[in-house]
């Protein structure tokens, strides 16, 4: 053989070993690059989930819907007892059991690890909302991470984590909390569909169209199962899907979830309430339509700045960083660093959802602080992009001052910069080193104020509002012994036994509220009835005059049985009461300002067998420290007053 031809066989063979190796560096890498990014998920997931667990153990009820019209029906559905509440009537059917159910059968899995306690099947259930809460918010944080990088997704994380805003919504029983996970997933995968690169493109060739597949599932499930105004927010995703895509691929997408979760709703909906029903469709006429007077403003208005002040109560600086963002993008574009690879078309659109629904809410005259739930993510994100915008701003002007020019948008590439002149090297490095500390030491500062400030406002909402839960707890653990009790543990007391209205022989105990009727936290924190005693919630008069829920029918078919006395104009109904002397314990704040009997000063009738402090607000004139715990002077400005069980004599 020639020693031409052996020459090219030699470089054959070395072309082929070179191309091998290569192949194999590159699987090498991206298995390396797979297994970070999944190790990494793992852990953001592992932050929020811990997260999720103090917000479901710690957190109070914020309003009385998550108890009436969720815990409470939802108990009904565990044990065929449960208070009903008007939107559940036939007549109205505001609300679909689908979503109940889906926390039911949560219930059901976890009962077997509740020990046969209710209460702790409700912090169960608490802790597996915040399970899928956790999820959204890593699907997010990925989203976020591929799409604006690893700093500004570093930001979001922390906000996220430690925000006031997501301890208080993560893990709440309630429609706009489900809109919010179910939205913080869908816009999650809308990001990573929108970046150019994701981790998981290694594994699938079809990802990038499976992240979109399940944006729409989600976003849809959102309006659905959710909260339906929430479709306002849908309209982005939708529209730049199917310019990408085309109309038909998206109509076919969104075909799925109508197949698997818009259709079993309805027929949920028809087995319970016994007739067809579209609730989406009737809790947006109730509001939105003029066949009835009042709608949503019979429980209350605000006006416009309200939810500028609950937002920085929730989310403090960095609620104020997000309205920022937008100018800080068109006026600071040159340093706006990695932003630079995205258009502000992308970006501004990417954060459009937050601006769109936090004016469209600032508008409508019936405002909570639970509307705001579903933008809480995008709060964050508008807020880091600020921060880091800020940050890149502020090595600019520092290096202006010092002679360094005009700067870019990292610290770090100053060290390049060639009007950076300086004497010697390492006086270079030295002032770069000192440049760089003070930027950090900035940032570091802004969010060591941030996580106090959070948790100033988390600590501040436990310490002063918790005593529901601590007293009806103590009720039913200590004094109703989880329902571990007969006729005769009363026998020194026949007065706490009273009749009931049912054909049996079974005695009734009566826990009556009457002005805490809001913060009662629902059945779940009573016992369940036994053999000889039946254990239920009363009502008692108030200067309350609106509507109260009543219990369900305990027939078989009991949610399709028209209920007596139920209006949708917050009317008061009176056949909810009983007389204070058919009570066998009452749930009572005592205030030196209240209208009402005042129970513990009747001595005759009532004994004090617990008590806790709980918060005066009317009282306690100084907004700054009920909304934030300051140590000292918040138990020195605010009012706390005694929450008391009183046990009829």
């Amino acid at each position: 053989m020639s020693s031409k031809r052996k020459s090219q066989i030699t470089n054959t063979n070395g072309n082929g070993s070179d191309s091998k190796k290569k192949i194999e560096t590159e699987y090498i890498t991206r298995n390396k690059r797979i297994n970070d990014t999944y190790k990494s998920t793992i852990f953001v997931f592992s932050l929020f989930f811990i997260s999720s667990i103090l917000s479901a153990i710690y957190n109070r009820i914020l309003d009385c819907d998550e108890y009436m019209n969720y815990w409470e029906p939802t108990h009904y559905l565990l044990y065929n007892k449960g208070l009903q509440t008007w939107e559940y009537s036939p007549t109205y059917s505001l609300r679909s059991y689908a979503y109940l159910l889906l926390h039911a059968f949560m219930g059901r899995l976890l009962n077997p690890f509740s020990n046969g306690n209710k209460i702790i099947l409700f912090y169960l259930i608490k802790i597996g909302i915040g399970f899928f809460t956790s999820i959204a918010q890593t699907i997010f944080y990925r989203g976020v991470k591929n799409m604006f990088g690893r700093e500004i997704s570093r930001y979001t994380l922390i906000f996220m984590l430690f925000s006031p805003a997501f301890f208080l919504s993560g893990s709440n029983f309630l429609p706009t909390s489900f809109s919010m996970t179910t939205f913080m997933a869908a816009y999650g995968f809308w990001m990573l569909y929108q970046s150019s690169s994701t981790p998981l493109s290694a594994l699938s060739p079809n990802e990038s169209s499976n992240e979109a597949i399940y944006s729409v599932f989600l976003s849809a499930t959102s309006v659905f199962m959710g909260w339906p105004f929430v479709i306002v927010l849908v309209i982005p995703i939708a529209l730049n899907l199917m310019i990408r895509n085309g109309f038909l691929k998206v109509f076919m997408w969104a075909l799925l979830p109508v197949i698997a979760v818009f259709i079993p709703m309805i027929l949920i909906d028809y087995q319970y309430y016994g007739k067809w029903v579209i609730a989406i469709y009737n809790i947006i006429a109730y509001n939105f339509t003029s066949n009835h007077s009042g709608g949503s403003q019979l429980y209350g208005i605000e006006d416009w700045p309200f939810y500028f002040i609950n937002s920085f109560v929730n989310y403090n600086i960095v609620f104020l960083f997000s309205l920022l963002t937008i100018p800080l993008l068109i006026i600071f574009r040159k340093w706006s660093g990695s932003l630079k690879n995205l258009t502000m078309v992308s970006i501004i659109y990417t954060l459009c959802p937050y601006y769109i629904w936090f004016g469209f809410m600032t508008y409508l005259p019936h405002k909570e602080e639970r509307f705001l739930f579903v933008i809480y993510p995008f709060i964050a994100l508008a807020g880091s992009i600020s921060f880091y915008i800020g940050l890149n701003i502020l090595n600019a002007i520092i290096l202006k001052i010092s002679g360094g020019g005009a700067g870019g948008s990292d610290i770090k590439n100053k060290k390049k910069n060639d009007d950076f002149k300086l004497k010697s090297k390492q006086q270079q490095h030295y002032n770069v080193n000192i440049y760089h500390g003070f930027v950090n030491f900035i940032k570091y500062l802004i969010i060591i104020c941030f996580i106090l400030l959070s948790v100033s406002r988390i600590y501040s909402t436990y310490v002063n509002y918790t005593a529901p839960f601590n007293t009806l707890t103590h009720l039913n653990n200590n004094v109703l012994l989880n329902g571990n009790i007969s006729i005769s543990n009363f026998s020194k007391n026949n007065n706490i036994l009273k009749s009931n209205n049912n054909n049996n022989n079974n005695k009734s105990v009566n826990i009556c509220i009457g002005k805490e009727w809001h913060r009662y936290p629902s059945n779940f924190f009573l016992p369940n009835d036994n053999n000889e005693i039946e254990f239920n919630l009363k009502f008692i008069e108030s200067d309350f005059k609106g509507h109260l829920p009543k219990p369900f029918s305990t027939l078989p078919n009991g949610t399709a049985i028209i209920p007596t006395n139920m209006n949708d104009q917050n009317k008061q109904e009176f056949d909810r009461y009983i007389k204070p002397n058919e009570c066998s314990y009452i749930i009572d704040f005592d205030s030196p300002t209240q209208n009402e009997e005042h129970y513990v000063n009747d001595t005759s009738n009532w004994k004090v067998i617990y008590s806790t402090k709980f918060l005066d607000a009317a009282a306690s004139t100084s907004s700054l420290y009920r909304a934030f715990w300051i140590p000292k002077l918040s138990n020195q400005k605010n009012v706390y007053n005694n929450y008391y069980i009183l046990e009829k004599i």
